[in-house]
This record gives structure tokens, sequence and C-alpha cells, in this order.
């Protein structure tokens, strides 16, 4: 039988060590790397791609949602996810397929989410669709206003607070973030983003708009009732009818920061 290669996050050298320790005694399992954070493994993911990410959710800083946000859908490995809160999204992780561990960890539940995974790594292997689905997913189960966005480049994880965004443009499983005049690529759905964006600080537009309301600086009026938004960087962003009147009120409305 094949070696399953698996990685291992968690903030918490004993529960890391402990998950080391159980899977180094399975003999079809070969563990390739264990991390203390999530830039960490990201910076690791690449060089050295595992089968199966065994991550801690509840991590300070960029945590295990933030780490399969930012994942390439292409090179998604399993996911098996480990948590000491048993309300943490387990509906998603069932219906994406996924696996999930709660604290303390014994040896034969984490048998049985490694032979799941293997099972299920045949049948139902990761595709860009399921990571977009289990995103939003995720996304549900999280308190709004996570404050950062992710951004894997070619060596090097850059790390973008939200408040800094203009706007975002999504196009499919894709999204654009304006950052003054910059901009960054990242393979996450608008869906996606929506779902873990302060829904006080920002308004999706239209189908493939989401703006930081403090950036709005005019609306416009436009044909057929829409309108545009001018942006304090002068960017332009179309306004749907049924957005304007509730983007004019979240304006009137917008708490100082």
């Amino acid at each position: 039988m094949t070696k399953l290669r698996v990685m291992v996050v968690d903030d918490e050298p004993l529960a890391r060590e402990g998950l080391v320790e159980l899977l180094r005694a399975m003999p079809d399992v070969e563990v390739v790397g264990a991390y203390a954070d999530g830039v960490s493994v990201l910076h690791a993911i690449d060089a050295n791609v595992p089968d199966v990410l065994c991550i801690d959710i509840r991590m300070p800083g960029v945590d295990g949602f933030d780490v399969v946000a930012a994942l390439d859908p292409e090179r998604t490995p399993a996911l098996i996810f480990v948590t000491a809160y048993d309300a943490f999204a387990v509906r998603a992780f069932e219906v994406n397929a996924m696996d999930y561990l709660l604290k303390p960890v014994t040896a034969d539940r984490l048998g049985s989410a490694i032979e799941r995974v293997r099972d299920r790594k045949r049948s139902e292997p990761m595709t860009p669709e399921r990571l977009t689905d289990l995103l939003e997913k995720l996304a549900s189960t999280r308190s709004p206003g996570v404050g950062r966005v992710i951004v894997r480049e070619v060596g090097r994880v850059v790390v973008i607070p939200t408040s800094d965004i203009d706007w975002i443009e999504g196009a499919d499983y894709y999204a654009r973030l304006h950052i003054g005049g910059k901009s960054h690529l990242i393979r996450e759905s608008l869906s996606s983003l929506e779902g873990r964006l302060d829904p006080a600080r920002f308004l999706r537009l239209h189908r493939s708009a989401i703006v930081n309301l403090g950036r709005v600086r005019v609306v416009e009026a436009a044909e057929r009732g829409d309108g545009v938004a001018v942006l304090s960087t002068g960017a332009r962003i179309r306004v749907t009818a049924s957005r304007r009147a509730e983007l004019e009120r979240r304006l009137v409305d917008l708490p100082e920061r």
C-alpha cells in the first residue's frame, strides 16, 4: 500500500507533537512536516505537497480557514480539520467529504480518518468546484469580519488587512483585490470572500463586484435606475438598481472607524 504523505499544522505544541506521534505509528503514513502556524505551512506546502493536511482550525493570525482559502485547488491535499469545538462547520466537512477530529485526538479516531481520506481520495478528488463549495460553507460558520485575506505569490505569502482593500472584482473561481494602484489575484470565489468580510464595511454592488464602503465618495445616477459608485481612488463601479438604495442607506449609516 502506498504511503500517504501527511502534513500537520497546530499552534499548540503538545497537540502537534501528539498528532505526529500517532501518525508515525501508522505503517502506511509518512509525516512530511509539522508546523505551528498557517504562514509556515503555506510556505512549505508547494515544495513538499502532501496527500493529507491535518490542520487546526483556531490558530492566532493566519488560521485554518485562511490556509484552506489560500490553497491551490489544482494541488489541494485531502483535509482533516482538528478542533476542540464541536460546532465548527461539522456539516460543511461532511458534505464535502472532509473529516474532522475533536481534541484530544485518539489513535483509533485518527486511524479512521486516515482510512476515510484514503478511500475518498480515489472516489472524490478535490476539484475547484468542491473547494469553492467548502469555502462558502466554511465562511457561513465564521464570525464576519475576519480582518485579513491571504495572498500567495511566488516565493512569499502576503497577509492583506481587509481594511486596505478598495474593492474586489470577481470572475468564476478567481477574485482580484484592488488596493490603491495595485491588485492581487486570488483563487477564491466572490461569494466565498463575501461571507468572510465584515458586512458593516463591505457591500456587493453587482454580481462581480464588492466595494469597501469607506472608499465610496460619490454615487452617480445611471440608466434604468442603476448607479455608479466613484471611489476615492477614482475607480468607477456599476451599482445595480436593486443595490443602489441599499448602498446609499449604508453610506449614511456607515460607522466611524
